[in-house]
């Protein structure tokens, strides 16, 4: 039953109880006929009066009782961009504007949700493309080695070089894709220690070794005096470094060198990576830090990646309370520069 057929079926109950209650008192009391007539039609008259008049002033709070219902049926059938207006009462103006907020904050949530599956699903999808070429690349050389179809002692060489290369870059992919996990569950954790700047350095350099030597590059590093030791969350370091590093070495030819620098800014530590490579345009400078989002004319057998490298150094940068920029030159290179703050035990 509808409210406002329920608030009228109350006052026409209560108004049939009031004339049949006062008609009756009139009737015992002594008075003629006529008197008493025209006492229960004075009372049916005012009774009528007060019900029509306590009807206009409920009028607005039925109204807005059903534009509520109608926009939590809205709700439901998945619209949020419909809103409620109420002025009167005070209570129901609040209730309406408590509602609209609701339902601004639910279709947010909403979207939020659709757009973390359509990311989760593009995710998967390039994942999936990126695994299938080191999958066949591995399948085909190794049942060429396998079948005797390669004889030669240096062509046998290069293959196992290429199956070693793509292991290597399914490896990443892998390793990446668990980083995504483990900071969308909240799980990477941050624990401050002293940190020697030099060895931190070797150990994010000792990863691309064979690459390093393999492509003739050199590497150029800067450490300021008072950066020997510093206290920061070495695994997260690392992994930022180890994915800008890997970054670099990507997008610029071989042969050319990279710098790396570690300076201290007041109570901050500031490290730069920086290549002599293919260079990003501004108008790229600004997505190359979302997930998934790659150079595209770089996207190629050589230097396919999964476009989750410098997205996961983003993050793991903000959760240390740092920040990262880059800047950059068309075919000059890039210079990536992060900022975190140095925690010390106090």
């Amino acid at each position: 039953m509808k409210f406002r057929t329920m608030l009228l079926l109350s006052y026409g109950v209560g108004l049939l109880a009031v004339t049949i209650f006062l008609g009756f008192s009139y009737s015992q009391m002594i008075f003629d006929k006529k008197m008493v007539f025209n006492a229960i039609i004075i009372t049916l008259i005012s009774s009528i009066c007060s019900f029509a008049v306590n009807y206009l002033f409920l009028r607005p709070v039925i109204r807005s009782v059903g534009k509520l219902s109608k926009q939590s049926r809205d709700i439901a059938s998945g619209r949020f961009d419909r809103r409620v207006s109420a002025s009167q009462p005070l209570e129901v103006k609040r209730l309406a504007e408590d509602f609209n907020e609701m339902a601004i904050q639910v279709g947010s949530m909403i979207e939020k949700i659709q757009l973390e599956e359509k990311t989760r699903n593009d995710l998967i999808a390039n994942l999936s493309h990126d695994i299938k070429t080191p999958l066949a690349s591995l399948q085909s050389y190794s049942e060429a080695l396998i079948d005797g179809m390669v004889k030669d002692e240096k062509e046998v060489s290069d293959y196992l070089s290429t199956i070693r290369r793509e292991t290597m870059r399914l490896t990443y992919l892998v390793e990446e894709l668990l980083q995504v996990a483990a900071l969308d569950r909240k799980e990477w954790k941050i624990n401050p220690e002293k940190v020697w700047t030099d060895q931190l350095l070797i150990e994010a350099l000792q990863t691309f070794d064979i690459q390093l030597k393999n492509e003739n590059r050199e590497i150029i590093v800067s450490i300021t005096p008072d950066c020997k030791s510093i206290w920061i969350d070495r695994e997260s370091i690392l992994r930022i470094l180890f994915n800008l590093l890997a970054n670099a070495l990507k997008f610029s030819p071989k042969g050319t060198p990279l710098t790396i620098g570690v300076s201290r800014q007041k109570n901050r530590v500031q490290f730069v990576v920086q290549d002599q490579g293919i260079g990003i345009s501004e108008e790229e400078q600004a997505k190359i830090f979302d997930r998934l989002y790659r150079v595209e004319k770089s996207r190629n057998l050589l230097h396919g990646g999964s476009g989750l490298g410098l997205a996961i150094a983003k993050e793991l940068v903000e959760q240390l309370g740092g920040s990262i920029t880059v800047e950059s030159v068309l075919n000059e290179g890039s210079r990536f520069i992060v900022t975190v703050p140095e925690v010390i035990p106090q």
